[in-house]
């Protein structure tokens, strides 16, 4: 029976979070008649600046985003920024930049090997395939006909041409494809945007064409404040909505789908993680899982080096994310592909960068350096055992001597890119750090410039070890009717952006539950 709330008593399956991972389980496991209840607790997905791609960076640190605070990195020059994730339904799909990047087959490889069995690129192919309409139509790496429209800038930006060939007279390879296979070097961006120009965002693509079935019931607005357990077991949740709270049973299994940073914090609030620690905040222990909250990965970004466009800019068409081309390539010649170049079409600066060496005008398109295999590991941790304080997030961003000196060769790679020849008919002149820029010029860019790309994972990951805190089946260690489906359980972070890859995680984690 319904309560005022909308929700029945109980549910075959709670799925908490509708993000993006959630979005895709809850659909996924609706379509097997099962009842299943989706808790999230941002509001819908119908702001104009979700559907139009071109505008989608007025999402960040605006109302749909939850805008984090990080812990001050020294690196960073300890400054104060903060993490962008999506506070709404879709999660970071419904407020990101569209990049669709699957990262590259040496990525899950390496996760089989150390622990994650089941988890090779091989393993997960299919279901990329499977979730993608790739616009170039199925082939060995391609999948067509899926949720997700998946295609290239229909009209590429002078910025954005200019880019690939610049990439060519630095001797990089450039793909037609980026995705089929991942492979070093430049070429136009993927993204999820639908043939008819606006978002493909998981929750357009999976939940709102599942909501049409009687038995799956989405609560927005609305925080899960605990997971309930006897002994071991997860039967339910308690959630909280308009001051009021309520329980609700799950008769099979609690899905976690709240993302890197609220997974794990939901995780130690409900009694799961490391025992000490739990005890000091006088939160009573479920299980003993020490990992939970450990592992934390992002790929750092520094913004920006940054140019002035010759002339007026060219408007952004409405369907394109104004990110549309990018190169991956390697810090130093032995080094495996761990720095990213990401064109953006504005000028990408924090108020420090701005501060230091001024701000850009409207005219002008940046190239963002990025290191997306940092070796630097930071952590999720409690304030304390009341739900509505944040967590402590401590990204550690460049902690340690590797990722510093990859970001400096990826500063200079970006400049070098983007003073080839290929630009010379868009670029006026480079702003920042500058054309005389020294070398303590590019430090001060690294440390003022730095923040975080959004793309926390790691602090629930697969494996086998002692920080370990799922199975490869998502499973929780140690305790029955609860998996961990999102970003966080990756081990290591893919070489790209995560948004396909959680989409993958969670079409994975549906067929697991399902058998």
């Amino acid at each position: 029976m319904n309560n005022a709330w909308g929700e029945k008593a109980r549910y075959d399956f709670i799925v908490v979070g509708a993000g993006a991972a959630g979005s895709v389980v809850a659909a996924e496991l609706s379509s097997s008649g099962a009842q299943v209840l989706a808790i999230e607790s941002g509001g819908p997905d119908d702001a104009p600046t979700i559907t139009n791609p071109s505008i989608w960076f007025y999402n960040v640190g605006g109302p749909l985003d939850y805008h984090l605070p990080l812990s001050p990195s020294a690196r960073s020059n300890n400054r104060a920024f903060n993490i962008a994730l999506g506070h709404v339904v879709g999660g970071g799909s419904s407020i990101n930049a569209m990049v669709w990047t699957r990262g590259m087959q040496r990525d899950y490889d390496g996760w089989a090997e150390n622990g994650a069995k089941g988890w090779a690129f091989a393993d997960v192919l299919p279901v990329f395939k499977s979730q993608e309409d790739w616009e170039g139509g199925a082939n060995d790496w391609r999948g067509a006909g899926g949720p997700i429209h998946v295609r290239r800038p229909r009209d590429p930006h002078p910025t954005a041409r200019a880019f690939l060939e610049a990439a060519r007279e630095m001797g990089m390879p450039v793909h037609d494809d980026v995705n089929g296979p991942m492979l070093a070097g430049a070429g136009y961006i993927n993204m999820n945007i639908a043939a008819d120009g606006i978002r493909a965002s998981a929750a357009r693509a999976f939940l709102h064409p599942a909501l049409s079935r009687p038995n799956l019931t989405l609560l927005v607005n609305t925080q899960v404040v605990k997971l309930n357990f006897k002994g071991t077991h997860c039967v339910g949740v308690k959630l909280t909505k308009d001051g009021g709270f309520k329980d609700i049973a799950a008769d099979k299994e609690v899905i976690l789908t709240a993302g890197a940073i609220n997974s794990p914090k939901l995780l130690m609030l409900s009694g799961v993680g490391d025992a000490n620690a739990l005890r000091s905040l006088d939160i009573e222990v479920v299980a003993d899982v020490p990992g939970v909250g450990r592992n934390l990965q992002d790929h750092p970004r520094v913004s920006s080096v940054v140019f002035k466009y010759k002339g007026k800019m060219p408007a952004r068409p409405a369907d394109s994310n104004a990110v549309e081309a990018e190169a991956y390539l390697s810090s130093e010649p032995a080094a495996d592909t761990d720095i990213n170049l990401v064109l953006e079409q504005l000028g990408a600066v924090t108020p420090e960068t701005a501060a230091r060496f001024g701000a850009p005008p409207e005219d002008a398109f940046s190239i963002t350096p990025a290191v997306v295999q940092p070796t630097s590991r930071g952590s999720v941790r409690l304030a304390s055992n009341n739900y509505q304080d944040a967590a402590v997030i401590d990204g550690n961003y460049l902690g340690t001597d590797a990722d510093f000196a990859a970001m400096i060769r990826a500063i200079e790679a970006a400049r070098e890119l983007g003073n080839q020849h290929a630009f010379d008919g868009v670029r006026a002149t480079e702003l920042m750090p500058g054309p005389k820029a020294t070398a303590e010029d590019i430090r001060d860019l690294a440390r003022l410039g730095s923040g975080s790309f959004g793309h926390p994972v790691g602090t629930c990951k697969i494996g086998v070890d002692k920080l370990a805190v799922v199975d490869s089946e998502l499973r929780v260690h140690g305790l029955l009717g609860l998996r961990v489906a999102d970003a966080s359980v990756m081990p290591r972070i893919i070489t790209g952006p995560t948004n396909a890859p959680t989409h993958m995680i969670a079409g994975r984690a549906a067929k697991f539950i399902l058998g």
